[in-house]
């Protein structure tokens, strides 16, 4: 608890420099202070973009735009974020069979971590992706089309 809140002061710190020494709005000090925060904390979490937003006076649409293309960015420190669509059109086509299948090759439920903090599970309700469901996105990477057999071979990959 008392390492996290050093941290964050440290963030806050950095944070603070970065914007003095690019300025607000500026793209640039945005970029350095999500490498440095990716650097220094491990991941970019929600809460650390909008703290950054804030403090460059910008949109928090516009973070989350620079973070798209930075690929060595995470939003949190497990190294493998699963997200499984909960939507109606990917329930219709067989995706709680697929959900189940997640649950239980991975062995946690939605919301939880592996005890080595590899993987975490949550779910969303809808991707937007519909016509190719069911559907699962992997560190920002979608795998459409899934079932039992597929989220297998996926996940084995993941695991080993």
């Amino acid at each position: 608890m008392c390492e996290e809140r050093n941290e964050e002061l440290i963030f806050k710190d950095m944070l603070e420099e970065v914007v003095e020494n690019f300025g607000e709005g500026s793209q640039e000090g945005v970029k350095f202070a999500i490498k440095k925060c990716q650097e220094d904390l491990g991941c970019v979490s929600i809460s650390h973009q909008k703290q950054i937003a804030e403090a460059f006076e910008l949109d928090e649409k516009i973070i989350k735009t620079i973070i798209k293309f930075m690929p060595s960015v995470k939003e949190s420190k497990v190294e493998y974020e699963v997200i499984c669509c909960t939507g109606a059109r990917c329930a219709k086509n067989g995706s709680m069979e697929v959900l189940k299948a997640v649950k239980n090759i991975i062995g946690i439920d939605f919301n939880e971590t592996t005890e080595d903090g590899k993987i975490s599970l949550r779910s969303q309700n809808c991707f937007k992706k519909c016509k190719f469901g069911p559907n699962i996105m992997i560190n920002g990477k979608f795998y459409h089309q899934m079932d039992k057999e597929k989220v297998q071979k996926v996940l084995e990959d993941i695991i080993k």
